[in-house]
Order: structure tokens, then C-alpha cells, then sequence
């Protein structure tokens, strides 16, 4: 049974090459599209996601502003000062934060040898490394002893180190901000970062201590605070324990909605990973119409079978033969069309796939193709996707002239 629906399939299909090689290149284009345009959407939202972590993830920041509603005496208007210390101690007055730094930025000259360029420095405190990612690939990062002592200690980006350095191994050296030599403790391992807050990237950042920056530049209040709270659900409610607490401090109206201006990352990534699930359906959704044409060529080129064959299904009628069973013989044609140049298409892409991997070599550099798109991959869930694509409009583009082909009269039929 198996061999002669074979046979009549393979009968079917070399009768008219031209047709046939046209009808499965429509869906062996389509399944290549719905799979490519599926993974690189997948592996550009992973992409995305993986270079705004860069920056760090579940964290929120603070950025003290000025008032715009009178409190207590004040006017509007006044500036919201927050000094280290008075950041330092929030954890202790608000529950709920796992890690928290005061943080200071500035724009300061550095000079090793020749070699001089301007950047940002940041002052900060150890908890700073668990929360932006700036894991040391080589030395450490700032630690309590250096908080203690105000050392004149930094910490620089890969990029920062291969600037002032080049081939020279920077750990152990000293480097003069502002004129001021610092001894470099660590470099920061490379990571995909995709913007900052204030100031440049990471990667050509210096972190200090932040009581050595206080000291040294004369700064009393904090250009910005960043925590991380311990439940990432809860970052709201624990933003506004933050504002009442510094607004009893400091003197301004926790209500006040420019007082302190606030970026919840999680939120923010929230709204991105919505943004590239719909980037990623689109694309899927313009690669379905692609293999739709394919669909349709297959649902006429059975149709035409089936009138070709018009007489073989009277004959199948007239002897005995069940409506279904001519249905399900016509149907099982058309969707193995389907599958056969769906397989072609998932063999194409796969390859084409394996190509990018290998030309891009994984290097996923901020600069690199890779690094704003990723690497595009066949996994499951793109699989998954294309394979239901595949099945839905097969069953459709098979039903169609199984339909025509099991509603035959078979004294018409035999007519013919």
C-alpha cells in the first residue's frame, strides 16, 4: 500500500518536472525564509538583551534633581543633595536592598608615558562590581581596604588599558589622572555593553574609591545612586521606602515626581523584551507569507492532479473505494510535497546557518556584525515555530484538491 502510494507520488511528480521543480522550490524558499528570518530575530533580541545587561541587571538609579513642589518650609526649586555617607546607611534604614553605591562621575585627563586621553572616572564602592558587571579579567576590583585607607587605586576598562598601555601588562602601574598617579589594580574583563547613564562605557572607564574621589576633587555630593533590590518584583515599593527615607533627610516631598529622577532597568527591559518578541513575530509573520506561495503552488499543482487523474479516482469509486479514502491519498500526496521541500528548506538554512557561525567566528566585539545582531542558531524554539508554519498551511494547501478529489462523480469520472 505504502509502495504504491510512492509510486503513484514519484508518477506525479516526474510527469511534469518543470512544474514540480517550480512548486518545491516555492516551499523550499519559503521554510529557508520562516527559518532565517525566525532566528535572526531571535538572535537579535538574545543579542540586544545581552549588551543592555552590560550596563547591569535588576539594578535602579537614582539621580538626584531639584524639587518642584514646596515642602515643609522650602520653596520649589531647590537642589536634592545626597552625600555618600547618607547612601551608604540606606540599607540600613530601608529593607529590601541587597547591594547599594553611591556613585561619582567625572570627565579627568590620563596620561601614561606619551600616551594621553581623556575619560570618565567613577567613584564608587566594592558592591558597585556585582552590580555593572565589571568583573575583573585581570588584578581586582577596589575592595574596603581601599575604601578605608582612600587609596589612590584604580580600576580601568579593557578598552581604557589597551589605549594607555598597548603590550605593557597595566596591573601593578601607575597611570596620572588629572596629574594625581594612581596605582591600576585591575583590568575589566571585555563585555557588550550598549549604552551608559552618564559618562562613557565601562570599557574606558576608571573606578576609584569613592572616598579617594571626595577627597581628592573636593566633592561632597553624589552624582547618582545605584542598588539592586533583593527581590527584583518588589524594586518599585523599595524605591519608594528610598524616597520617603532621603525625603525626611534631605527635606523634600517624597511625592514629588522631579525630585528624584529614577531609571528602573527592569522595567526598561521589560518593554524591550516586548519590543523584539514583536520584531521576532513580524519576521515570522512576513516569512509565512513567503512559504504561503509555496502552499499555494503545492494546492494547485494537486489540483491539476486530480483532474489528470480524474478517471483513476471514478474507478476507485465505482468499485468500492470510501470517499475518505480517496481524500486521505490526495491529502497525504500534497503533504509530503509539503514536507519534502520543507526538509530541503531546513537542510538550505541549517547550512547557511552553520556558515554565518563559522565566518563570524564567535566574536561578538562591540564593533562586530555579531555583536548587534548575535549569532543566528536552528534551536528549538525556531524549529518548533517553523515546523507548526509548515504543518498548518500544508494541511490547508493539502485539504483544498483532496476535497475536489473526494466530492468526484464517479459516472462523470468515468466519462472522461
Amino acid at each position: 500500500m505504502i509502495g504504491i502510494f510512492f509510486r503513484n507520488l514519484f508518477r506525479d511528480l516526474v510527469r511534469q518536472p518543470l512544474r514540480t521543480a517550480l512548486t518545491l522550490s516555492g516551499v523550499v524558499w519559503g521554510t529557508f525564509s520562516v527559518i532565517l528570518l525566525l532566528a535572526f530575530g531571535d538572535s537579535v533580541s538574545k543579542a540586544q538583551i545581552k549588551r543592555f545587561h552590560g550596563l547591569g541587571q535588576g539594578i535602579v538609579l537614582v539621580f538626584p534633581s531639584r524639587t518642584t513642589l514646596p515642602w515643609q518650609g522650602f520653596v520649589k526649586g531647590k537642589a536634592v543633595r545626597v552625600t555618600p555617607e547618607t547612601v551608604e546607611a540606606i540599607p540600613e534604614k530601608v529593607p529590601g536592598i541587597e547591594v547599594i553605591s553611591p556613585e561619582f562621575v567625572g570627565s579627568r585627563l590620563f596620561r601614561y608615558g606619551r600616551n594621553e586621553f581623556r575619560n570618565t572616572v567613577r567613584g564608587v564602592n566594592p558592591e558597585f562590581e556585582l552590580m555593572r558587571n565589571t568583573i575583573a579579567e585581570k588584578g581586582r576590583f577596589i575592595d574596603p581596604e581601599d575604601m578605608a585607607g582612600r587609596k589612590r587605586v584604580c580600576f580601568i576598562g579593557d578598552v581604557l588599558a589597551a589605549d594607555l598601555f598597548a603590550s605593557e601588562e597595566p596591573v601593578g602601574r601607575s597611570v596620572f589622572v588629572d596629574g594625581v598617579p594612581f596605582t591600576v589594580v585591575g583590568v575589566m574583563r571585555k563585555k557588550l555593553q550598549s549604552s551608559n547613564y552618564n559618562g562613557q562605557r565601562d570599557e574606558r572607564c576608571a573606578f576609584i574609591p569613592w572616598t579617594t574621589y571626595a577627597a581628592l576633587y573636593g566633592v561632597k555630593y553624589v552624582s547618582n545612586i545605584i542598588f539592586r533590590p533583593l527581590d527584583l518584583g518588589r524594586s518599585k515599593a523599595v524605591m519608594e521606602d528610598v524616597k520617603a527615607h532621603l525625603g525626611k533627610l534631605v527635606g523634600f516631598d517624597p511625592a514629588d515626581p522631579d525630585a528624584l529622577g529614577v531609571w528602573d532597568t527592569l522595567d526598561f527591559e521589560k518593554s524591550f523584551t516586548t519590543f523584539f518578541l514583536a520584531f521576532t513575530i513580524f519576521l515570522g509573520v512576513i516569512g509565512t507569507f513567503t512559504l504561503l506561495v509555496g502552499g499555494v503552488g503545492v494546492a494547485s499543482i494537486m489540483r491539476v492532479v486530480v483532474e489528470e487523474r480524474t478517471r483513476e479516482i471514478g474507478v476507485k469509486l465505482a468499485v468500492g473505494a470510501r470517499r475518505r479514502t480517496i481524500l486521505a491519498q490526495f491529502f497525504s500526496e500534497s503533504l509530503v510535497i509539503m514536507l519534502l521541500g520543507g526538509l530541503a528548506g531546513f537542510g538550505l538554512a541549517a547550512g547557511v546557518l552553520q556558515a554565518i557561525k563559522a565566518f563570524s567566528g564567535g566574536e561578538t566585539t562591540d564593533l562586530s556584525f555579531t555583536g548587534f545582531v548575535g549569532v543566528p542558531v536552528l534551536n528549538p524554539m525556531v524549529i518548533a515555530a517553523t515546523v507548526l508554519i509548515l504543518l498548518s498551511i500544508g494541511v490547508v494547501a493539502g485539504m483544498i484538491p483532496a476535497r475536489t478529489a473526494a466530492s468526484t462523480d464517479p459516472i462523470e469520472a468515468l466519462r472522461k
